[in-house]
């Protein structure tokens, strides 16, 4: 059975956004077209950053991959790792949001490798976990019955 597409409830959610837009204009002592032009400019904003993301994603990345790497070869240990991981993450954040109140245009970059580098850190250490938790598993289903029963 086809189901039937209600097409004219988009119409009537962008008309219900229009009367918003206009009864805001009238209740501010804005003109229209002024409100039309900072919701334009609101909308490349949004566009903007998606695309700064989106780009950032192949700076972002390798930086971090190599921070991993390093951060790998330099500590054997894989818990002090994540932990060190996670650290300079944090602090990457606190020092992008430092950045920020200092309105330096690298913020947003900083913030992101700290995020990224948090993000790495958990998914590792979930999938340490999950591999050791597998082994363990794999261990207890190795011991024969005789001895599970006590020997009798």
């Amino acid at each position: 059975m086809k189901k039937k597409r209600k097409w004219w409830i988009g119409l009537l959610i962008a008309l219900a956004c229009m009367i918003v837009v206009f009864v805001i204009a009238e209740i501010t002592g804005a003109s229209i077209i002024s409100t039309f032009g900072w919701g334009i400019l609101g909308v490349f904003g949004v566009l903007g950053v998606i695309l700064a993301l989106i780009l950032s994603a192949f700076v972002i990345a390798p930086i971090v991959m190599i921070i991993r790497l390093l951060l790998g070869y330099f500590i054997s240990n894989k818990e002090i790792l994540y932990i060190t991981l996670g650290s300079l993450g944090f602090c990457a954040i606190l020092v992008g949001w430092i950045l920020t109140i200092k309105q330096n245009g690298w913020s947003l970059l900083v913030m992101m490798v700290g995020f990224a580098l948090g993000c790495v850190a958990g998914v590792e250490y979930q999938k340490d976990l999950l591999s050791d938790s597998n082994k363990t598993e794999g261990r207890l289903e190795q011991i024969p019955d005789e001895e599970k029963r006590g020997g009798i």
